[in-house]
């Protein structure tokens, strides 16, 4: 890679893409779950085929699988005065809460499911395909 890029960043960008040559990942397309996993099957939009488990890698957040992590809670009773949904409170004299859990591992169990829309990226010219997210209708709320 040339050692000082020139122009603005655009240019800068052109040249950098320039360099480092085409990336595999060259295709978003949008996919029907049309069975769950294990057995996961995709199948892209204005593609007569259905992709299988083997054509395919998940992003991990699509995933069951745990994570370690830090749960903090902090509540001012005189601060929540008036609030419309109800709270917790301990009965300590200062009115406040406040606890901490560290190192709880959760367990995420959203999977994908049949009938979830999905946005997926080829690779390997088009022999792989990943699935990056799912992706729903925005509706402005």
């Amino acid at each position: 890679m040339a050692d000082r890029l020139e122009g603005d960043g655009f240019s800068q960008l052109r040249q950098v893409v320039a360099e480092v040559g085409r990336n595999d990942y060259d295709k978003l397309e949008l996919a029907t779950v049309t069975a769950p996993p294990p057995a996961l099957r995709i199948k892209i939009d204005n593609m007569a085929l259905e992709l299988e488990a083997d054509d395919l890698v998940v992003a991990e957040h699509l995933t069951r699988h745990k994570r370690i992590v830090t749960i903090r809670h902090e509540q001012d009773a005189e601060r929540d005065v008036g609030d419309t949904e109800p709270k917790p409170r301990d009965n300590d004299s200062t009115g406040s809460l406040a606890w901490t859990y560290s190192y709880v591992e959760m367990q995420f169990e959203d999977v994908l499911k049949a009938g979830d829309r999905v946005l997926v990226s080829s690779m390997n010219d088009g022999q792989t395909y990943v699935i990056l997210d799912r992706v729903v209708t925005y509706d402005g709320a």
